[in-house]
């Protein structure tokens, strides 16, 4: 049974509340500015995915008919991680300017350039971990409510 079957059977996942408000907090206070946003954007294979997370993220509580609107949003958020993961953590020393190879010139706010850089990993590892929660809760939650 897949995830959209099973949260069709449930009337609503109240438990998920936490988990979902925890996900937004994290995206909206740290990965949701409009610099981090533009160099999410060109990043390769990331097309759409912040219409589906602003939508999913918008939520309050997961309903039946909300389905796509979460699988989506998950889905998105977990293709965001990924991409983050494997393209924008392991360059960003350069792509935030603070590689020994940038030119001073160049360099402004180099404190909040080097915190974003050092910073990026843990948030992103901690979305990544949040979202698995999530979607262990709900395939949880949808399981005990069909038995």
């Amino acid at each position: 049974m897949s995830v959209t079957e099973l949260l069709q059977d449930i009337p609503q996942q109240q438990s998920s509340g936490p988990l979902l408000n925890a996900i937004r907090d994290l995206f909206y206070s740290y990965f949701d500015h409009p610099w981090l946003i533009n160099i999410i954007d060109d990043l390769p294979e990331n097309i759409g995915n912040m219409g589906y997370i602003r939508t999913f993220l918008s939520l309050n509580s997961i309903y039946p008919l909300q389905g796509n609107i979460v699988l989506n949003g998950l889905t998105g958020l977990k293709k965001m991680v990924r991409i983050i993961s494997i393209w924008l953590i392991p360059e960003s020393t350069d792509i935030f300017g603070i590689s020994p190879f940038t030119r001073k010139s160049n360099l402004s706010n180099i404190a909040i350039r080097k915190c974003i850089a050092y910073t990026l990993p843990s948030n992103t590892m901690n979305l990544s971990i949040l979202i698995d929660e999530l979607e262990k809760e709900i395939i949880r939650e949808c399981l005990i409510k069909t038995n």
